[in-house]
C-alpha cells in the first residue's frame, strides 16, 4: 500500500520536462523524513547509503511529456480503478521511481559490502540537465540499474537514436504554372518512399534490425506557390551492427544527390552490457528470466559501467491517453530492486 501511495502522490505532481523542481523537493522530503540525507541539484534528487569500494546506481527519471488530447480524465488525478493506476507518467516512469525509493529506504546498509546511489533526475524526455550533468559527480559505478517501465523484464541492450533532417530542394514558381517549377514536396515524397523501403542485412542476436521512420515533415511558405523547399526529419533506431556514420552514408548513397542530408543528433548511441556481467547475472538470479533488448531510448545511454534497464510497467503504455501501471505491479517492482541490490552487493 505504501509503495501504491507514493506512486500515486508523484503523479499528482505535475513534472513536465523543465519542471520538476516540485516532484524533486517532494522527493527529498520523503528522504529526510526516513532518516536520509538527500541532496537536491538542479531539478535533480541525489542520495546514497553505505560505504565501500564497490557502488551501485539505481535511476529513473522524474518529468513527463506533455499529456496529449485523448485523455477521458484528469491526468493528474491519480485515479485507481480496476487494479490499475492512472495518470502521467504512471507507467513512464513515476512507478519506477516509487519503486526505487522503497526499495532504497528498505536497505540494511549493515549487510551491503558497497554504496547504492539513488539518483532521480529530470529531462530523460528531452535531454538537458539530467542524468548526463549529473554523472560526473557520483565517482565510479560498477553497475547501474535504469528504471523504465520492462515489465519487470531485463533488458541489458538497448537502440540507439540518430535523427536526420533532409532537405528536399526544388524551384518556386506560382501555382498556376506548375510546370515552371521543381516542387520541392513532391521530392520528399519520393525520398520518404526510398527510406520506407531501405533494409538492413545484419540483425543484431538482442535488438534485431535498425528502423526508419519519418515522424515529421514541413513544406511550402503559401497555398498559390509551388515549393523550392521541403524539409523532413527521419529518426533512425540503431544496433550495435552498424555504426551512426555507417547509417549515414547509406542514408545518402539511397537517397542520392538530390537530397542534403543533416545530422540532427547522433550522440545516443546503442548500448549493450554482456550478459556475464554481475548487474546482469544479479538480476537473473533474483527474477529468473533470461535477457531481452529493448527497442526505447533511456538514460541508460549515458552511464559508462554494467547496467540494465528494468522496471514495473509496460512500454507500450508510454506516452499514451490514460496512462496507467498495473498496481500488482509496484509491490513486484520494489521486491525485485531490492532483491538484486542485495545480491550485487552481498559480502
Amino acid at each position: 500500500m505504501a509503495t501504491e501511495q507514493l506512486a500515486a502522490d508523484l503523479v499528482r505532481i505535475k513534472s513536465l520536462s523543465g519542471g520538476e523542481a516540485e516532484i524533486a523537493a517532494f522527493i527529498a522530503s520523503h528522504l529526510r523524513a526516513k532518516g536520509l540525507s538527500p541532496k537536491v541539484d538542479g531539478r535533480n534528487v541525489l542520495c546514497s547509503v553505505g560505504k565501500g569500494k564497490r557502488s551501485l546506481l539505481l535511476n529513473s527519471h522524474l518529468d513527463t511529456v506533455p499529456p496529449n488530447s485523448g485523455w477521458s480524465m484528469d491526468p493528474f488525478a491519480a485515479k485507481k480503478a480496476g487494479g490499475k493506476l492512472y495518470g502521467l507518467g504512471s507507467n513512464d516512469a513515476k512507478g519506477c521511481v516509487a519503486c526505487m525509493i522503497d526499495a532504497f529506504t528498505s536497505l540494511d546498509v549493515k549487510t551491503l559490502k558497497g554504496k547504492v546511489i539513488l539518483a532521480l533526475t529530470c529531462d530523460e524526455e528531452t535531454g538537458g540537465q539530467g542524468l548526463e550533468t549529473v554523472l560526473p559527480k557520483l565517482g565510479k559505478l560498477d553497475g547501474a540499474i535504469i528504471g523504465e517501465p520492462t515489465g519487470l523484464g531485463i533488458c541489458n541492450a538497448q537502440k540507439g537514436h540518430l535523427m536526420l533532417k533532409v532537405v528536399a530542394k526544388g524551384k518556386s514558381a506560382h501555382s498556376s504554372y506548375p510546370e515552371k517549377g521543381v516542387n520541392a514536396i513532391y521530392k520528399a515524397c519520393e525520398g520518404i518512399g526510398v527510406l520506407r523501403k531501405m533494409s538492413f542485412s545484419r540483425k543484431h542476436k538482442a535488438l534485431g534490425l535498425p528502423t526508419v521512420a519519418v515522424t515529421t515533415i514541413s513544406g511550402g511558405t503559401k497555398r498559390n506557390v509551388i515549393p523550392s523547399e521541403c524539409e523532413f526529419i527521419a529518426d533512425i533506431r540503431s544496433t550495435p551492427a552498424y555504426s551512426h556514420d555507417e547509417l549515414i552514408r547509406m542514408v545518402k548513397k539511397k537517397l542520392g544527390k538530390g537530397m542534403e542530408v543533416v545530422v540532427h543528433s547522433s550522440r545516443l548511441v546503442p548500448k549493450e552490457t554482456s550478459a556475464d556481467e554481475k548487474i546482469v547475472k544479479a538480476a537473473k538470479a533474483v527474477l529468473g528470466t533470461s535477457v531481452r533488448g529493448s527497442s526505447t531510448m533511456s538514460d541508460m545511454v549515458f552511464v559508462d559501467c554494467p547496467a540494465i534497464k528494468l522496471g514495473p510497467g509496460n512500454s507500450h503504455m508510454s506516452h499514451q491517453a490514460d496512462e496507467y501501471i498495473e498496481i500488482s505491479q509496484l509491490k513486484k517492482g520494489v521486491a525485485a530492486y531490492k532483491s538484486i541490490i542485495e545480491r550485487f552487493l552481498a559480502p
